[in-house]
């Protein structure tokens, strides 16, 4: 072999090494992006279920509805924040417009996942 097979050798797998290890850093982004929404919809799922929209308590055989809108932030590990935000709706007088939100830092910005649910309640919840 010549001096120019052998470099010429060297340079396609030089080339062929960074362009796996490339794949490679793509596929494991892909990969903790997966787990953090999938770690988010679960957060989400667990704020809904300690913080719930209506809450009903009987007191002295009396049934107490209250509504529970505005929650948070509320720290979950790892590093994410669970946070429910509510405002009346500009065409509906008792329709709300609840948002859940669980935002996490990653890399210098911060992403998030949001749920958004229309509650319709009545005169007698108003009150609460």
């Amino acid at each position: 072999m010549t001096l120019v097979e052998v470099l010429l050798a060297l340079v396609i797998l030089t080339v062929s090494a960074g362009v796996l290890m490339t794949a490679t850093s793509r596929c494991l982004a892909v990969v903790r992006t997966a787990k953090n929404y999938y770690e988010a919809r679960r957060i989400l799922e667990i704020g809904e279920l300690e913080h719930p929209l209506l809450v009903v308590q009987k007191k002295n055989e009396k049934e107490l509805t209250a509504l529970n809108l505005n929650v948070g932030p509320i720290d979950y590990p790892p590093n994410f924040s669970y946070q429910r935000t509510s405002e009346r709706s500009p065409e509906k007088e008792d329709l709300m417009i609840v948002k859940n939100r669980v935002t996490w830092s990653s890399q210098g910005h911060q992403p998030f996942e949001e749920v958004t649910t229309y509650l319709y309640y009545t005169n007698d919840l108003a009150g609460f």
